[in-house]
């Protein structure tokens, strides 16, 4: 609920290929976006979805199980805040899987609005939540189970910006299945990530600070620091050196799965990744010739609770759910159905925005709307547009 000063809790959830992630906060829409006022609550929780997904493209039942357990959990935590706006974002392992719209429909079953995004995305994301923290030129690093994220920039404009399929869990399975961490495995590795980052060697020799954000960077920090609790206040803005990054390397290297599991400061269930993050971060910042980073706990999470959507990126929104079904024989009915998940969850949300939009922005948005629904030359599809304009300008 929003009181009269525009203040309302908003919840959001990053559904990753090693974690979910849940962040709750108060905050209050601006002429400049959308205001953090207090962070009310931050939890995260091993899933592993993403296990496997990497050699078969397809999320396993019980990762499905495990996953929507925990985004029960995360609901029940948002309805005690009286959270307005729960909303949530799968990234690499959703990206990668063959049936991932099985996955995001028992999702959608929780009354969590959830949308799959694309690595460019997430990438934007991480740069948003970091923008507001740093003055310099930043290199935002997010090494995440299944891919990498890299986003160059100063404030708010972006100079560079990739998403890689490197990631601790994909580099785990790949080189590591059976716990054997060899020095030949290692210097597999250790390569394979180099062959991945050609591109971003080009950036190598230009002015900026490495940022790293999510498990792997903010991990470095907790066991440097031997963190019996985690502290994400002592976390934010500490540095650590590629030269306390190898100590950390060697020490889980030097213990069993089991043994790292005892390890203070690292998180049990990161034990079994923690060493193909470790080197892919380390290799990373050799590559760019960087002595060290700045690990941030400014990330995705904080990037999508400030980020505003605007009408376009909605309808972003509703065009890739039907393109995800596009192949499907009952085209009339999936559009229909479609129409009906999405027009619930906007009815509300569309005539808040327009509350406020003078009438030459509501115009734009349904030229815009009619211009593609003029161009598109799918029948189906063309129907469906119609329907979903047609109920705008109903509501306005």
């Amino acid at each position: 609920m929003t009181d009269k000063n525009g203040r309302y809790t908003k919840g959001i959830i990053d559904i990753g290929t090693n974690s979910c992630r849940l962040f709750i906060a108060e905050v209050m829409k601006t002429e400049k976006g959308i205001d953090i006022l207090n962070e009310l609550i931050k939890e995260v929780e091993i899933v592993k979805l993403g296990e496997g997904v990497n050699e078969n493209h397809f999320l396993k039942e019980e990762a499905i199980e495990r996953t929507v357990e925990c985004l029960k959990k995360y609901k029940e935590t948002a309805d005690k805040y009286n959270v307005k706006e729960l909303k949530a974002f799968a990234t690499s392992a959703t990206r990668d899987a063959e049936n991932r719209e099985k996955f995001m429909k028992k999702v959608r079953e929780l009354g969590i609005e959830i949308k799959c995004i694309s690595g460019e995305e997430e990438a934007k994301l991480n740069f948003l939540g970091n923008s507001l923290v740093f003055n310099d030129r930043i290199l935002v690093i997010d090494i995440g189970g299944g891919s990498t994220e890299f986003t160059l920039g100063k404030n708010n404009e972006i100079d560079f910006i990739k998403s890689i399929d490197i990631g601790a869990v994909r580099a785990t399975e790949k080189f590591f299945s059976q716990d054997d961490y060899s020095q030949e495995n290692i210097e597999k590795c250790k390569e394979w990530v180099r062959k991945n980052i050609e591109e971003i060697k080009k950036i190598k020799n230009e002015e900026f600070k490495a940022v790293g954000v999510a498990g792997t960077a903010t991990t470095q920090i907790s066991v440097k620091k031997e963190m019996k609790i985690y502290d994400s206040q002592q976390v934010h803005m500490s540095e650590i050196s590629v030269k306390e990054l190898e100590e950390n390397l060697e020490l889980f290297i030097s213990k069993s799965i089991e043994e790292r599991k005892e390890i203070i400061g690292l998180e049990p269930k990161r034990a079994d990744v923690i060493i193909a993050g470790t080197i892919i971060l380390i290799t990373i910042l050799k590559e760019l010739n960087k002595e060290k980073i700045i690990v941030s706990e400014s990330d995705n999470l904080t990037g999508a609770m400030i980020k505003e959507e605007k009408m376009s990126e909605r309808l972003e929104w509703i065009l890739e759910a039907y393109e995800s079904f596009k192949r499907s024989s009952k085209r009339r009915l999936v559009a229909g159905n479609i129409f009906d998940y999405f027009m619930q969850d906007f009815r509300g949300e569309i005539s808040d925005a327009y509350d406020s939009a003078t009438k030459e922005e509501i115009k734009e948005d349904i030229k815009e709307m009619a211009d593609i629904i003029y161009n598109e030359e799918d029948k189906h599809k063309r129907e469906f547009l119609v329907r979903i304009l047609v109920n705008i300008v109903k509501m306005l």
